[in-house]
């Protein structure tokens, strides 16, 4: 439409250089309507399209439109018939002030109804400051010419209208340039408006200053101004005429006012006389000055607000800051004490070790590990209840620090086992008198809830550096001396000596017994069913390995796997153990043509092997098994250990297609953190946790907390180590996913599973 528009005017005045006299006449009469017409019909459309308030705006634009056609149809048909221009003022002089006048409206009502959307004060007092220096102009080259024709009343005061309403049309779309942000719209009423005004000036100086008659090369400019002013309305749509507030002022309309104001400031000095010029000089200044005491004011105001708010901003800092400490304190406090005793958890209580070895290393001087053992429990667990077991833990918590040193250290490993990190020793007989002190706990009852409970405690110690140089060995001893005081009869202690040896005489037997199990290939596999707990159906299975030796007979994993894991031979057992399984699955998928998962334990040397991931594609491969079908249990030391290396290592397992379990969760090192980050599939809760459901409230709350985290975590869990009913119901109530335990199978050899449940999985012929 704009083409349209701008062709329109150039052929308008082509047409009007190309004629003369009456053709001439004609020729203007027929653009100068024509182009008239076409802006009504825009702005008309524009009132029948929008349906809001707006349209008001649009049927006022639409009646000065029509106004300006009736007054230059009146004014074209008078000169058709006399041959010159009519009379002033006549007729058509009125339809032409009331198109500016309608104009006038339009914007007022538009200003109105958008005021309280936007501040208009600071656009106010730049509107006024233009306006000011345009009517000091339009008094000297237009108004005071007038003024001084020797002419009527009615006359002067007509042609006065002009220049006056085109500074109210002019000073309206100012503020509207001044409030808000240039739309399209404004744009091009700013526009048509600009050139009407300079329309009409330019022949109020032809015609005063110069006196100059009427040219009708500037018909075409007050038709195309009206064009313009129409466009506005082409795409017109529902709320483009809302103001909306600039996020920053262009520089043009900041300096805008102000660079305007200069050019006026040389015509006091010229019309020094002239009260008018004079006066709007004066009132330019006073606007500038108050648009500034204002703005200075404003920004007063932002500046106080800005401290307000920062103020409030540093409080509230603080106070986060202040609740994120104290949260962290907290947090810190619960991942190194236990719940229920206060007293350092088995983490610390690592940490505490390792730490006290060191200074105690540095410092030539020898330290303990005392492993500490409550006799009989669990039957005062059975007897009296678990709430009088936990208060009874908590008494001999205190009753333990009460007897050492503010140097030593009293953790709880948990369930009815404490540790104690004496330190320093610089004689054995402080660590005995320590001792037996705590053994002196028998010489009275301890009174928990007005009862009387009597107890004893087995007490295993290992020293620095007599027994062991890391906090590793020295816990193990000082356990395998709890457990001989135990053996002993319960009530006494024990160190760590060389009547033990037997222990290792035994480690090292077994581990040459296992270079030949690994050549001979003396191990088999065992597999036990995992089942879906809600529908009891066989998902899967676990393979364990088992080794029958030729003279020792059935030698335990628990006994030969820590061996293996302290040598490196658990790496070529555990290669072993993946064939033989993944072989063994492929064949029974087969038979079943079902899907059944076989989960094989990883050990943490196996799997930080550099060629793990290379060696578990290289087995799929050879089986063929799919890999979905493969479940690698890897335990919590593993996924703490060299956490970057662990992610990347498991990311390439997960490419591969194979399942990843947390074997064992909750009794090692857990941490929240590689739940999130590592791609695992399934927690698999440790046996303890299982065991000590039906008796401890604090392990049922233990498992359902681990399966309301695996659930959010999107994980599936299995519980191990299942061996009642009662375990299987409370499971089955907490909603756990998987199960696995001798209440429904014991690990079998591979031709009795088979029988078991293979052949119960084949389709019906």
């Amino acid at each position: 439409m704009q083409v349209i528009v701008f062709m329109y005017v150039i052929v308008y005045y082509i047409a009007l250089f190309s004629t003369s006299g009456q053709t001439e006449m004609v020729v203007s009469s027929f653009f100068s309507l024509g182009g008239i017409f076409l802006s009504a019909i825009l702005l008309w459309r524009a009132s029948i399209r929008i349906k809001t308030n707006e349209r008001i705006f649009w049927k006022w634009m639409t009646i000065g439109a029509i106004c300006y056609l009736i007054a230059e149809t009146i004014y074209r048909i008078y000169e058709w018939s006399s041959q010159t221009e009519p009379p002033f003022p006549n007729w058509s002089d009125v339809f032409y002030i009331a198109h500016s006048l309608m104009y006038i409206a339009s914007l007022l009502y538009i200003i109105m109804q958008q005021r309280k959307q936007i501040a208009m004060w600071q656009a106010l007092f730049d509107a006024l400051i233009v306006t000011c220096v345009t009517m000091a102009y339009s008094w000297i080259y237009i108004i005071q010419p007038i003024i001084r024709l020797e002419e009527k009343v009615l006359y002067v005061a007509v042609l006065v209208a002009y220049p006056f309403l085109d500074l109210v049309m002019l000073f309206l779309l100012l503020l509207l340039f001044f409030v808000t942000n240039v739309r399209r719209i404004w744009l091009w009423n700013i526009v048509g408006v600009g050139l009407f005004v300079f329309t009409d000036t330019i022949y109020f100086i032809q015609m005063m200053q110069w006196n100059d008659v009427y040219s009708s090369w500037l018909d075409p400019l007050w038709m195309m101004s009206l064009l313009m002013i129409s466009l506005s309305s082409y795409d017109a749509k529902e709320g483009e005429l809302s103001f909306q507030k600039e996020e920053q002022s262009f520089h043009i309309k900041v300096l805008f006012p102000y660079i305007s104001f200069l050019t006026l400031m040389w015509m006091p000095f010229i019309y020094l006389g002239d009260q008018i010029v004079i006066t709007c000089f004066a009132f330019a200044v006073v606007f500038i000055f108050i648009r500034q005491f204002m703005t200075l004011k404003e920004n007063r105001q932002l500046v106080q607000q800005l401290q307000t708010l920062n103020n409030d901003l540093e409080q509230k800092v603080m106070k986060r800051t202040q609740e994120l400490t104290q949260l962290n304190e907290q947090l810190t406090y619960a991942a190194n004490h236990d719940f229920l005793t206060g007293l350092f958890n088995r983490r610390a209580f690592v940490t505490a070790l390792e730490q006290s070895i060191a200074q105690a290393n540095k410092q030539k001087h020898s330290m303990a590990v005392v492993f500490i053992d409550v006799d009989r429990f669990k039957q005062i667990n059975d007897y009296f209840g678990h709430e009088i077991g936990d208060t009874l833990i908590v008494q001999i918590g205190q009753w333990l620090k009460k007897q050492v040193r503010s140097t030593d250290i009293v953790a709880r490993q948990g369930g009815d086992e404490f540790t104690i990190i004496v330190t320093p020793i610089y004689h054995l007989h402080e660590l005995q008198t320590i001792v037996e002190k705590m053994m002196t706990i028998t010489e009275q009852p301890m009174t928990v809830k007005h009862l009387d409970v009597r107890i004893t405690l087995s007490v295993g110690i290992a020293v620095y550096p007599f027994d062991g140089e890391t906090s590793d060995t020295l816990m193990k001893h000082a356990d395998i001396a709890m457990y001989r005081a135990k053996e002993q009869g319960k009530n006494q202690y024990q160190f760590f000596n060389s009547e033990m040896d037997r222990i290792v005489l035994q480690k090292t037997i077994i581990e040459t017994a296992l270079h030949e199990a690994i050549e001979k290939k003396q191990f088999t596999l065992f597999y036990q069913s995992q089942f879906d707990v809600q529908t009891k159906e066989l998902i899967g299975m676990e393979a364990l390995i088992r080794w029958i030796h030729p003279k020792l007979g059935t030698i335990s994993p628990s006994v030969f796997i820590p061996i293996a894991e302290e040598t490196g031979q658990i790496i070529p057992i555990g290669e072993w153990v993946i064939e033989e399984a993944c072989r063994q699955m492929k064949s029974w998928n087969e038979q079943t043509g079902r899907s059944l998962r076989i989960s094989v334990n990883i050990s943490p040397k196996q799997f930080l092997k550099e060629n793990f991931v290379e060696h578990i594609h290289s087995v799929l491969q050879n089986t063929p098994l799919p890999p979905h079908q493969l479940d690698l249990e890897i335990t919590e030391g593993v996924a703490v250990f060299k956490e970057q290396y662990t992610i990347h290592k498991l990311q390439q397992l997960k490419q591969l297609g194979v399942h990843i379990s947390i074997d064992d969760f909750g009794t090692g090192y857990s941490s929240l953190s590689y739940l999130r980050k590592f791609p695992i599939d399934r927690l698999k809760i440790a046996k303890p946790f299982i065991d000590g459901m039906t008796e401890e409230k604090e392990d049922v709350a233990v498992v359902k907390a681990i399966i309301v985290l695996a659930k959010n975590l999107k994980l599936r869990v299995i519980a191990e180590g299942v061996e009642t009913l009662q375990q299987l119901d409370i499971l089955r109530s907490l909603q756990c996913d998987e199960i696995q335990g001798y209440v429904l199978g014991k690990p079998l050899p591979a031709d009795v599973f088979e029988k078991t449940y293979i052949k119960n999985q084949l389709p019906n012929e």
